[in-house]
């Protein structure tokens, strides 16, 4: 190849680089998720017979418990929200999680 032809890879490479989403802070999304109180509520949840297979995620955020993923039904829904109020008194919980 020839000055031309890397110049013009290094042009395209630029502007497919800056096309691309900002990176999400994953470590750090994480990290509230493997907070113990997080763990342990999430365990709960998978213990919970009707929630066994629902896909939930537990975060910290600012001291509220955010719950956040998709469940069968509504049932399943309140039932994960009330464990979360259950093994955290005096937490505000967050209930986003979607009825599929």
């Amino acid at each position: 190849m020839n000055r031309h032809d890397w110049t013009g890879v290094l042009v395209a490479v630029v502007l497919l680089s800056g096309c691309a989403d900002a990176p999400v802070n994953e470590s750090a999304r994480l990290e509230h998720q493997d907070s113990p109180q997080a763990v342990r509520i999430k365990a709960l949840l998978l213990e919970e017979p009707g929630l066994a297979g629902a896909a939930i995620d537990v975060d910290i955020r600012n001291g509220r418990i955010v719950l956040e993923g998709f469940v069968e039904t509504g049932d399943g829904r309140e039932r994960a929200e009330a464990i979360a109020r259950e093994h955290s008194p005096g937490s505000e919980v967050e209930n986003r999680i979607i009825v599929k």
